[in-house]
């Protein structure tokens, strides 16, 4: 079961939601502050996240703000009880996975949820993988980074070779080390891999 937060400073709200959310088979934690939500809440695990935007204190947008600079792999859906279109793609725009005006509309809400599911998973599996890469990266030594780097750019061994200054034969031992560290059989993988980052 993917946890499931619910953050509005109502507790009408709160309590309404909460038994909407009951009755759709799932079991929603509620807070009526964003503290509250950030004491309590590891944002390094996925879960789901239905914010109201005005509250007092740390609104809505700042704690989606929040959430999203720490690459957590939360996945938000905002409500509001006024919102506004510009509201609306600024929230989008931080990352949101959709913007919902209250009074809540259930059937949207569980289509929203079963969505929310898949981009918290994918949102965890990225952080992963990021992590395993930064890792792998960190096991290079500046010249290995150097000829990775060249390697890249697809660059021949004897060019790599001259234009570092070394021997043919020790620019290939330094390719090995970086294919070793990085995990990779061959260069067509190193590409996919480092390309990948940029989605990180």
């Amino acid at each position: 079961m993917c946890r499931l937060y619910l953050v509005d400073d109502d507790q009408d709200v709160l309590d309404s939601l909460t038994w909407m959310l009951t009755g759709l088979g799932y079991q929603p934690k509620g807070f009526l502050s964003a503290d509250d939500f950030l004491d309590s809440v590891d944002l390094k695990h996925p879960g789901i996240v239905i914010l109201d935007v005005q509250m007092p204190g740390m609104d809505g947008s700042a704690l989606l703000g929040h959430i999203t600079t720490l690459n957590s792999p939360i996945a938000v859906i905002m409500l509001s009880g006024h919102g506004s279109i510009a509201m609306a793609v600024q929230a989008i725009q931080k990352g949101a996975l959709d913007f919902l005006e209250k009074p809540v509309d259930g059937d949207k809400l569980q289509l929203l949820l079963e969505s929310a599911k898949i981009q918290t998973a994918q949102n965890q599996q990225r952080n992963i993988d990021r992590q395993s890469l930064e890792s792998k990266l960190a096991t290079l030594t500046p010249r290995e980074y150097e000829v990775m780097e060249k390697v890249l750019e697809g660059k021949l061994n004897k060019v790599i070779a001259a234009e570092l200054n070394v021997a043919q034969r020790t620019l290939e031992l330094h390719r090995q080390k970086v294919m070793l560290k990085m995990q990779v059989s061959n260069v067509a993988e190193l590409a996919y891999l480092m390309g990948r980052s940029s989605e990180y």
